[in-house]
């Protein structure tokens, strides 16, 4: 039975879809939130099954080798702490799949341009690919990334935003991004009633106007 109000005219999928969104906006801006909540594409990352293979053969639009890069770039975005990284939550194949279904070709190849560049650079700094560098290797060459700098350009960087924007959202989509990582509460901090004006100090505004 749904709990929509009388006069509520929004169904329960567009008050999660809202709901999301707004968690979502917290993580990545609001307008990148949108972007990635675009068509179908809840539908399809809370449809996905993560595997412990994806790895190991290629996926609906990388090859294996990329598979593997982008595996071992989701370890160093979102690390393993005292609860599983992006790599151990397929977060890779996650992206593999959502940009399969739900995005266009040139937005697909966005990825795999940015898979491109970072081997190519560790190629010529490290005489070696990327997944064979050192960790401290792979994320230095990836701070100079961000920066951008020695070797990458702006393009670059703005490139590896809209996949750090789908490791985040393929990460927080998944069992344990959603049940261990983020916390929820309607009322942050608790509702306390009323109270004296006093211990407030002055009232709160809103766009500080």
């Amino acid at each position: 039975m749904s709990d929509q109000k009388i006069g509520d005219k929004s169904s329960p999928d567009d008050k999660s879809k809202r709901g999301f969104l707004f968690g979502l906006s917290h993580l990545v801006g609001a307008a990148a939130a949108a972007q990635l909540l675009g068509g179908n594409a809840i539908a399809t990352a809370l449809a996905y099954s993560p595997k412990t293979d994806s790895s190991s053969h290629p996926g609906k639009i990388f090859s294996q080798a990329n598979m593997v890069l982008l595996r071992d770039i989701c370890a160093l975005v979102i690390p393993t702490t005292n609860t599983a990284g992006a790599a151990e939550v397929d977060t890779h194949g996650f992206i593999d799949n959502q940009l399969y279904y739900c995005y266009q070709p040139e937005d697909q190849q966005k990825v795999r341009s940015t898979l491109l560049k970072i081997n190519k650079v560790a190629l010529q700094r490290h005489q070696q690919h990327f997944s064979g560098a050192t960790t401290e290797q792979q994320l230095t060459l990836l701070t100079d990334l961000e920066k951008p700098s020695n070797g990458f350009d702006n393009e670059d960087r703005s490139q590896f935003k809209f996949l750090k924007r789908q490791i985040v959202f393929g990460y927080y989509t998944s069992q344990v991004g959603a049940s261990q990582e983020l916390e929820y509460l309607a009322v942050p901090g608790g509702f306390k009633g009323s109270i004296p004006y006093q211990s407030v100090g002055k009232a709160w505004g809103s766009l500080g106007l």
